[in-house]
């Protein structure tokens, strides 16, 4: 709520990219400190962030939004559910394009999402996608939806996947901070990137699958 105010007046016009990762990354910094979390990042191979990644993390816990802009570094947009637009200070970043609201309850709007992600990658940003569409408080992953996929298959980028290992038993909703919430160490793994230049949409099935099953067999590695 303090950043608020700054948020809008400084994340518009062409440099609000820039502005509106600085703010989120300042965010973030301070946000763990605070809770008292520290993170550790594994990297499978040498990841050039010199192009756009569809970044495909799993989803149990708010910890995972707020780590994504500590361990990319790379400017990128959050592909979130609607419902955020009724956040304050958080929906400013959707109103100015900074980030992609995504409906769920229409197809065409659906669709409209997927657009709005392809002319992100197109200028040259990353794209955020929880591929299992949210999270409930059971441990396990869902199943994953086609949309990361399809759009990685129409355009050609990579798909990065992220495993956070631990983030389920550190903080999962906003009313842990009255129950189980405690400080600790954050344990990532970022993947090595699934290449999608000569796929069709006849193998979208098998690209999700195979992201499903690379996070899934780290998560049940021992930490």
């Amino acid at each position: 709520m303090i950043l608020g105010p700054i948020i809008f007046v400084f994340v518009k016009g062409k440099n609000k990219f820039i502005r509106a990762r600085k703010i989120k990354i300042f965010w973030a910094k301070w946000m763990m400190f605070f809770v008292g979390i520290k993170y550790e990042i594994k990297m499978e191979s040498t990841i050039p962030f010199n192009k756009p990644y569809i970044i495909c993390p799993n989803h149990k816990s708010y910890l995972d939004i707020v780590l994504m802009y500590l361990i990319i570094p790379h400017d990128f947009a959050f592909i979130g559910k609607s419902e955020l637009l009724k956040w304050p200070v958080v929906r400013i970043f959707f109103k100015r394009g900074v980030d992609i609201p995504v409906y769920r309850d229409s197809v065409a709007k659906a669709a409209k999402c997927l657009a709005q992600a392809s002319d992100v990658l197109k200028k040259g940003r990353s794209v955020v996608i929880f591929p299992e569409g949210g999270w409930d408080e059971t441990p396990g992953m869902r199943r994953f939806k086609n949309g990361a996929f399809q759009l990685a298959i129409d355009s050609s980028a990579p798909i990065l996947p992220v495993t956070f290992k631990n983030n389920y038993s550190l903080f999962t909703h906003h009313t842990d901070f009255s129950g189980n919430a405690k400080p600790g160490l954050a344990k990532i793994v970022m993947h090595k990137p699934i290449e999608t230049k000569s796929l069709t949409r006849k193998e979208l099935v098998s690209l999700r699958q195979e992201t499903f099953n690379t996070i899934k067999n780290e998560l049940d590695c021992e930490n």
